[in-house]
């Protein structure tokens, strides 16, 4: 990048997303977004406004620095050092990467940004006044203080801003005076906290009034205290700025800008972040044509803030007739009447269980919107919102939505999916994980699609689990497509166009692009033979359910003063097995041999101890089990175990380090599995087999067939049957020298030996699994 004032270049060189800061007032002034660290303003040409304006600029935008260029010098205006530096142009055009790091480190978040101070002067004005219980009274005042930045609160128009008759409390003058002053005298800047701020700004109002804690600390002073609630939990997820901005920006690629009118839809709209979002991006894009937003919510706070940001968007960027916006308090978005004519609809619906909607109407609603495209199961609420927005669209309408992971994944899925691939053409599946929402855990990706429907294959977006992920990936998708780069591999975060989708059948499942790399390379060794599936080699066995598992189950040393040791076997738990080894670690009563339970009438046990005294005071809640026979056993005993015999044996989650041989077939499977042959075993087919599975090879493999959980895969059958492993049933496998070792490496693991496992990986690459 040899031009500073080439806007495009920073976008090439950095993937920051340019701004206009002012798009109704030239086009030398932008706003350089890289999701939230590393932003900072750009001025392409010296002006002769004062230069103290460029502090409140940048205070008021949420960035720290302001960059004006002239022909020779490069000028930074740092509102928190309050000061200016003057660096040579040349100089900085040689070394740009340098410049933007330095830039960047000078960009740290403090509590004096425009956000948390507003916030802050927020709070304070919450506990000064009687409008806790009001939401949207609390923040209609946060209206007015925002607005007498620039006016008299006292003679606006209320109708004319979008804000609600509110009771002006008494100290309310002192908090103008905070506000109107800003940090270091700086001037704030309504337009631009409004235009570019308000998206975290009204988030972060939002939690207040949800969750602030109305109470004065020991000394009488204000409190800062957050209550924490369970819903926080459920459904309400705050999309981050820097992820609207990339759903938008993806999504306005393929809409018609031709048109004389876009209609634009968000069912779930909060705070409206996508639609001023889409607003100030048509604004960057320069198109011509008017606009009519619909916006609908369940909360009350939520549409009240969308009419105000709306209404200072359509006054002071759209010249009024230009901008056309409907937002609306519904009780439930499913049930409103979409319509079929939206050119793009935008949405982060909201993310609720089906064991979280108590309501049978709620029930009702989403499995009408379903119709018959879902399998047998319990649908996620966004799922509905998901269908009902694909037909919603108009003949060549875009979709650009979060949505969970599992939509795009579980099996219970694949109708919908189905039906969403005969409408759309599919151009972005991002899988983002679980660091995108501040207050949930929820697997997340997100989605582009566009009527009508044709056979393009979609990019893929895949992130690691891992803080920062997301945005670095967002920031490179620009990046790369301006560059028109074809894909991009990172440690943490993958963006490219497989050869061919979906990659897992019926899934639309977001792998690395490593992992696409080694799924060509394995599957063509599954075509040769050398390979097969996992369901062609074992049939995956899940453990016993007890239905009261502290009643059955002990430690080995409280099984050391039984005395009937014989109606008891070690058991296969979470804690049973480590790198190929299986430790007696519990117990379990299992009164049952080859035929089934032992004991079918309860007085046959009145003289076991155990029986007696653990198992008969807890007589009633045993009964109270489902599907329960004899009371006194457990409720699926799994029959396949009443006789011992030799299995492969796993935890019920785990990876490599989660596999070993019951060699006696003494222990009893429960939270776990038992990999049972379909065909003949001899013994060193099991240890063949624990070597496979004990690889980081297969961990790679299981990250690509399996669900990931903290704790490693799901390795139940489900998931793991499509996993290509090496078929012991053919000469070209069972003669090789490769079965030969894995079949002594395993033999080690089950000694203790885990540095095997180094080598374990080099055989398979050798031998089974080819490097890509």
């Amino acid at each position: 990048m040899r031009n500073l004032s080439d806007i495009n270049g920073w976008k090439q060189s950095f993937g920051l997303f340019p701004m206009n800061i002012f798009p109704t007032k030239g086009n030398d002034k932008f706003l350089m977004l890289n999701g939230g660290s590393g932003d900072f303003c750009l001025q392409t040409s010296i002006s002769d406004e004062e230069q103290d304006l460029f502090f409140g600029y940048s205070w008021s935008t949420n960035t720290k620095n302001y960059v004006v260029l002239d022909n020779d010098n490069v000028h930074i205006w740092n509102w928190l050092d309050k000061k200016t530096e003057i660096i040579d142009r040349k100089r900085v055009e040689e070394s740009v990467n340098k410049f933007y790091k330095y830039l960047s480190s000078k960009s740290y978040r403090t509590e004096s940004d425009v956000v948390p101070f507003i916030i802050a002067l927020f709070r304070q004005l919450r506990n000064v006044t009687s409008n806790r219980e009001s939401p949207s009274d609390a923040l209609n005042l946060l209206f007015k203080l925002l607005v007498s930045i620039q006016v008299d609160y006292t003679s606006i128009d209320n109708s004319l801003w979008g804000i609600g008759e509110v009771q002006i409390p008494n100290q309310f003058d002192h908090f103008v005076g905070l506000i109107k002053e800003g940090v270091k005298s700086i001037t704030p800047n309504l337009d631009l906290i409004l235009r570019h701020s308000s998206g975290t700004l009204f988030q972060e109002a939002h939690r207040e009034v949800i969750y602030f804690n109305p109470q004065r600390d020991l000394f009488g002073g204000v409190s800062s205290k957050l209550i924490t609630k369970s819903d926080a939990y459920s459904s309400v997820h705050y999309t981050p700025q820097y992820l609207a901005r990339a759903i938008v920006e993806q999504s306005l690629k393929h809409v018609n800008m031709e048109r004389e009118t876009l209609k634009i839809l968000d069912p779930a709209c909060g705070s409206s972040e996508f639609l001023i979002e889409s607003l100030k991006q048509l604004k960057n894009l320069g198109f011509k044509g008017k606009v009519k937003v619909v916006g609908w919510d369940t909360s009350e706070s939520a549409v009240s803030t969308s009419k105000f940001l709306l209404q200072y968007e359509k006054r002071t960027q759209w010249d009024c007739t230009d901008l056309d916006f409907e937002i609306k308090l519904v009780n439930d978005s499913l049930t409103e009447a979409w319509g079929t004519d939206y050119d793009l609809i935008l949405m982060n619906p909201p993310f609720v269980s089906w064991e979280l909607l108590k309501n049978k109407g709620d029930r009702d609603a989403i499995k009408q919107a379903l119709g018959s495209f879902f399998n047998e199961g319990k649908p996620n609420l966004a799922s509905a919102f998901f269908y009902k927005a694909v037909t919603s669209l108009n003949s060549d309408g875009v979709i650009g939505c979060v949505l969970p992971s599992s939509i795009f994944t579980f099996d219970s899925y694949s109708k919908l999916r189905n039906a969403v691939k005969e409408e759309l053409t599919l151009n972005i599946i991002a899988k983002l994980g679980n660091f995108v929402f501040e207050d949930a855990l929820t697997d997340v990706s997100f989605f582009i699609g566009k009527k009508p429907k044709s056979d393009a294959i979609p990019k893929f977006l895949w992130c690691k689990n891992e803080k920062g992920a997301v945005s670095d990936v967002l920031r490179d998708l620009r990046k790369m497509e301006s560059n028109n780069e074809q894909a991009i591999e990172e440690r943490n975060y993958s963006i490219y166009t497989p050869p061919k989708f979906p990659i897992l059948p019926d899934n639309w499942k977001v792998i690395s692009l490593k992992e696409n790399k080694l799924i060509e390379v394995i599957e063509r060794r599954v075509q040769s033979g050398l390979l097969t599936r996992t369901s062609e080699i074992f049939t995956v066995q899940q453990g016993i359910r007890q239905g009261k598992k502290e009643v059955f189950k002990i430690t080995k040393d409280e099984y050391s003063n039984i005395l009937e040791k014989n109606l008891f076997r070690p058991v296969v738990d979470n804690k049973a097995i480590k790198n190929g080894q299986l430790f007696d670690s519990n117990y379990i009563w299992y009164p049952y041999d080859s035929k089934g339970m032992i004991y079918k009438v309860e007085n046959d046990l009145l003289e076991i101890d155990f029986f007696k005294t653990k198992i008969k005071p807890h007589e009633s809640e045993l009964k109270e089990r489902a599907g329960i026979q004899e009371w006194w056993g457990h409720t699926r005993p799994r029959n396949w175990q009443f006789e011992k015999h030799i299995k492969l044996v796993s935890t019920e989650f785990g990876k490599s380090d989660s596999f070993a041989i019951d060699i006696q077939g003494d222990f009893v499977v429960e939270r776990g599995h038992a990999w049972i042959p379909k065909k003949s075993f001899i013994l060193d087919d099991y240890y063949f087999y624990l070597s496979c599975f004990s690889s980081s090879i297969f961990d790679s493999l299981l990250s690509i067939y399996s669900k990931p959980i903290i704790s490693g895969y799901y390795l139940g059958k489900i998931y793991t049957k499509d996993i290509p492993i090496p078929d012991i049933h053919t000469e070209k496998v069972k003669e090789s020298d490769g079965y030969r070792k894995l079949v002594e490496f395993g033999r080690e693991l089950e000694l203790g030996n885990t540095y095997v496992k180094q080598v374990i990986d080099e055989v398979l690459n050798i031998y089974f699994y080819p490097r890509s």
